[in-house]
């Protein structure tokens, strides 16, 4: 329905992808006293987001299926829900477990789970964007960029992983046919076959847009340029590994990598892959991080984030076969150094200065593409809303300045540190508390966690205290 339409509800979720969607179907998985929630989402296909609003084959999970069921108490959800689908019809749960299917399907999936909520009625959709949330007596009025407001008593901001902007001095001179973002899968695809292409980052985001220039049989150089010159790591069929993951909880960010280096390596020895090792920690990283004091937390985003990323955050073996065939044959490079600026003309120049010896380099192409991922500092992030809710004092970024700020539940906390009544995230806007929060295995479970904190507001009188923050100045 129209937002105009729309004036008061019990809960406003803010974001309609795949952390906003899980949310909703939690809060609308009973019939009886189910409340009314409203979902913020401009785009048309809910439950997508930036990761499976791509409808592209040769995008991929980057989890087994087996590991990707949205419900805690079925792990074997999104396996059944595959196996109904027509393209699956009988093929055997033990067969479709282990494979890496389209993400596209994946966000089918979601949006099956959100619209067999068995109340489903209680949803109403409002196509807008939010871009401000004001307290009010009896929660929090939203107002929405096509100039209607929405009045909610609980909010949640399920606004996902927001895109950096290229940090490049001259970008904004670039035509717009010159510079595509990686998450604009349409954009990425459109590329001329013929065009040399430069992509800035080598994380995820720039694996999408090579397999997708891949298969769309691209005849131009592909050359990749990132600080560290890193790949993400392919997955192994390999069982977690013994070991006690405990005895690395009072050890500082040093000590931590000797001892993963001589668990892998005794892995190794014993003819196993390294991957046990990174799948017996992924339980366990959110302890992990906290139990690091800040000092030894900033060496980590400092020294050692990045070899992280690409051992923790693998890819398919599939897609890792891709890259290796397009390395070895020339027709992708990878670059390590430092991006300097931009100089736009027919054909952008990238100026960098190499990893190594630090000499002066230049990486001239037809197209440029962004693929630096997420935008985690809040401060920089390009959203009007979350612009509005720090200006107000209303949030404060989290550790780090990584994220928001938030209580064990979810719950925000203002510019004082003080939880905020009926306002809640999850996923992205986590991470600077949890580290580990926009995997599925973490926001099914911050899902749960949120929806329950929502109904417990609802069951309660509104506090005196939100009474009196709706009537400050």
């Amino acid at each position: 329905m129209s937002s105009s339409s729309v004036r008061q509800v019990d809960v406003a979720i803010l974001g309609g992808g795949a952390s906003g969607a899980l949310v909703a179907a939690h809060l609308l998985d009973r019939v009886d006293a189910a409340p009314s929630v409203a979902l913020v989402e401009p785009r048309t296909a809910l439950a997508r987001g930036a990761a499976y609003s791509t409808g592209r084959d040769e995008h991929l999970l980057n989890v087994r299926a087996a590991g990707m069921s949205a419900l805690n108490a079925d792990p074997g959800h999104f396996v059944a829900w595959l196996q109904r689908q027509p393209a699956h019809a009988g093929v055997e749960p033990a067969a479709l477990a282990p494979r890496f299917m389209p993400r596209r399907e994946y966000g089918a999936y979601l949006a099956a789970l959100l619209e067999a909520a068995p109340a489903a009625d209680r949803l109403q959709r409002v196509a807008a964007m939010a871009d401000g949330i004001t307290p009010a007596a009896a929660g929090y009025r939203i107002s929405l960029a096509d100039g209607g407001r929405l009045d909610a008593r609980s909010v949640v901001l399920a606004i996902g992983n927001l895109a950096a902007p290229l940090p490049l001095a001259g970008a904004d001179a670039l035509d717009p046919e010159q510079v595509v973002e990686a998450w604009d899968y349409g954009a990425v695809a459109a590329i001329d076959g013929d065009a040399d292409v430069c992509i800035v980052g080598a994380g995820l985001s720039m694996v999408d847009a090579v397999v997708t220039l891949h298969a769309n049989g691209h005849r131009g150089r592909i050359v990749a340029l990132s600080r560290n010159g890193l790949l993400p790591l392919a997955h192994t069929v390999a069982a977690p590994a013994a070991g006690d993951w405990a005895a690395l909880l009072p050890l500082g960010v040093r000590a931590r990598l000797r001892s993963l280096r001589a668990w892998a390596a005794h892995e190794a020895e014993a003819g196993r892959p390294w991957q046990g090792v990174l799948d017996a920690l992924r339980p366990h990283v959110q302890a992990l991080w906290t139990a690091w004091p800040e000092v030894e937390q900033r060496r980590f985003l400092r020294h050692a984030v990045r070899q992280w990323d690409i051992h923790r955050h693998r890819i398919a073996p599939e897609v890792a076969a891709v890259l290796g065939m397009l390395a070895a044959d020339g027709r992708f490079v990878l670059h390590a150094g430092r991006a300097r600026a931009l100089e736009p003309g027919a054909r952008p120049r990238i100026r960098y200065r190499r990893r190594g010896d630090g000499a002066e380099a230049v990486i001239d192409a037809d197209v440029v593409v962004n693929a630096t991922g997420m935008e985690k500092r809040v401060t920089r992030a390009r959203s009007p809303l979350l612009q509005d809710l720090l200006a107000q004092g209303l949030v404060r970024p989290g550790p780090h300045g990584i994220g928001l700020d938030t209580a064990a539940d979810g719950a925000l906390h203002d510019r004082d540190g003080r939880p905020l009544p009926g306002l809640w995230t999850l996923g992205a806007l986590r991470a600077g508390s949890l580290w580990e929060s926009i995997a599925m295995p973490e926001l099914r479970g911050q899902a749960l966690q949120v929806a329950e904190a929502v109904r417990a507001r609802l069951a309660t009188p509104v506090p005196e205290s939100q009474a009196q923050l709706a009537q400050a100045p």
